[in-house]
């Protein structure tokens, strides 16, 4: 090999190797890391909701006066109708909502909640099922997150195209 090309090359090579350098230097300068200060005091995640869902709109204010049975089944009744609507409609709002009460105290709300993620549709809803069935200790409760997850991921159904070539008769 003559040497100007083998000059070139050791000359093109350390080129390469300085740029990679000089980026590197960028990139590490350009984001630095939270400092501890930050990280203490950030407030912790409470939930795995999408990052473009807003927040939910707050449900019934809590009150700290006991519920009769026939008042507390009025207030499941009431949830349950709410996020019947919500399931209906098509606004980010409605879904943050939904999954809010995935994490309701009341086990009739959390499964009303379950079925309105189902028919509200967004896979947007599908981390923060998995996230809530991880969280869970009730086995039942894990299957039914677990299976709506599954049931958001599954493709779309189009039934205006034929399923079956048309034949001859």
């Amino acid at each position: 090999m003559r040497p100007k090309f083998i000059f070139a090359l050791l000359l093109l090579a350390l080129l390469v190797l300085g740029a990679a350098f000089l980026f590197k230097q960028h990139w590490e300068n350009a984001a630095p890391p939270p400092s501890v200060n930050e990280s203490v005091t950030s407030a912790p995640v409470v939930s795995a909701a999408p990052p473009s869902a807003p927040a939910p709109v707050p449900a019934a204010p809590v009150s700290t006066n006991v519920l009769t049975p026939e008042q507390r089944q009025t207030a499941i009744d009431a949830e349950t109708d709410r996020l019947q609507q919500w399931s209906m409609n098509d606004d980010p709002a409605s879904l943050s909502n939904i999954l809010a009460d995935l994490t309701n105290p009341e086990k009739e709300i959390r499964d009303a909640a379950i079925e309105a993620a189902k028919q509200f549709g967004s896979t947007n809803a599908i981390p923060t099922l998995k996230a809530v069935a991880a969280n869970t200790t009730d086995t039942e409760e894990q299957i039914a997150l677990l299976e709506a997850a599954n049931f958001l991921s599954l493709p779309p159904v189009d039934f205006s195209q034929p399923t079956s070539p048309k034949t001859r008769q």
